[in-house]
């Protein structure tokens, strides 16, 4: 069944025990893989357990049409509920789960596991959408671009999380450059947050970020001026990464202004593919559609797309939490990031 806007986030926070097969879909793919990522929190106890949680993605499904009934027929080594979630970008090897969704609505199946199938924006006229939408064992959920209150609310949740309060001026500046995508929304909220200082780490009575702030990250990620350093990382020339980031420390280059360049790129790449990955999706996202910068980028997206995105986005945030929490030498932890970096895309384009 079709799932309502306002219901969505409640739905995945507290799932109906009932319901076995959830759709998680919509432009917004950060805000769809959110609302998945949420759901498989709530329904497992463990998350990390790979008894308890089997992912599959498109190639998987297409490679073996059985890899989803074999998924969703497996018992929990460790006892206690499954899931499976399943990665598409739109149709592409959803077969197997509209056979999967037909057997539940029979009756022919009576599953323990729970289904999570997590994808980019569907037609209304696709098969996935026809196929769970009339379920009544089965949530439909749409993910589209945040409203302004909804962002409004996603800051002032992130930020009362670290003690933290916006002025009215910085948040009448930054919301709109929040818009269009939720995963990007959080990193950059998150970068602000890391930039004004975690709970505890900041002078007393520094709980305000201000319009300053703002701009001050805004004009850390000048990613515009790193692409000497973030080129050859992201495209595996591993001995030209590591001497183009040695210059650029040496001249007085901020590492952590590098490390904020590499997470913008990293949200780029991202936004980018989420929005059909041509021309208009790169003009949207700010980067350069013609030339040797156009041709770079291309390249990029070609090598981080997927999980390995979201693995590298991961890595470049816990540096600068690393780098915050600790007071660990920034140089050498955005040296040691972009080298392992540049090492993952060598193997990629072997």
């Amino acid at each position: 069944m079709k799932v309502q806007a306002r219901d969505a986030d409640a739905r995945v926070k507290n799932p109906d025990p009932a319901i076995k097969a959830y759709l998680i879909y919509g432009p917004d793919r950060g805000l769809a893989h959110e609302r998945a990522s949420t759901l498989v929190k709530s329904v497992l106890e463990d998350p990390d357990d790979p008894f308890a949680l089997t992912q599959l993605t498109e190639e998987d499904l297409k490679s073996d049409p059985a890899a989803l009934a074999d998924a969703m027929a497996a018992m929990s080594l460790t006892g206690g509920q499954r899931l499976v979630r399943v990665r598409l970008s739109g149709e592409t090897g959803s077969g197997p789960i509209i056979d999967y969704i037909s057997d539940l609505e029979s009756g022919s199946v009576a599953p323990q596991t729970v289904l999570v199938v997590e994808s980019g924006d569907l037609t209304p006229r696709g098969k996935l959408r026809k196929t769970f939408e009339p379920a009544k064992n089965a949530y439909a959920i749409a993910c589209y671009a945040d409203t302004a209150q909804s962002l409004g609310n996603l800051v002032d949740d992130l930020l009362k999380g670290e003690n933290l309060a916006i002025a009215p001026d910085a948040r009448m500046n930054w919301l709109p450059r929040l818009e269009g995508d939720r995963a990007l929304a959080r990193g950059e909220i998150e970068k602000l947050i890391l930039y004004k200082g975690l709970s505890g780490q900041r002078e007393p009575g520094d709980d305000t970020i201000t319009l300053e702030d703002v701009e001050a990250v805004a004009a850390d990620q000048g990613e515009a001026q790193m692409d000497a350093v973030l080129e050859p990382a992201l495209l595996g020339r591993i001995a030209e990464a590591d001497k183009a980031y040695v210059r650029s420390v040496s001249a007085g280059g901020n590492p952590v202004a590098i490390l904020r360049a590499l997470q913008r790129r990293l949200d780029q790449l991202g936004a980018v593919q989420a929005a059909g990955g041509n021309e208009a999706a790169m003009a949207r996202a700010g980067v350069p559609r013609f030339g040797p910068p156009a041709n770079a980028f291309k390249q990029q997206m070609s090598v981080w797309r997927g999980r390995r995105l979201e693995h590298a986005r991961q890595l470049a945030f816990d540096a600068e939490r690393q780098v915050k929490r600790s007071g660990s030498p920034a140089e050498s932890l955005v040296s040691e990031l972009l080298l392992r970096l540049a090492r993952g895309a060598a193997q990629m384009r072997r």
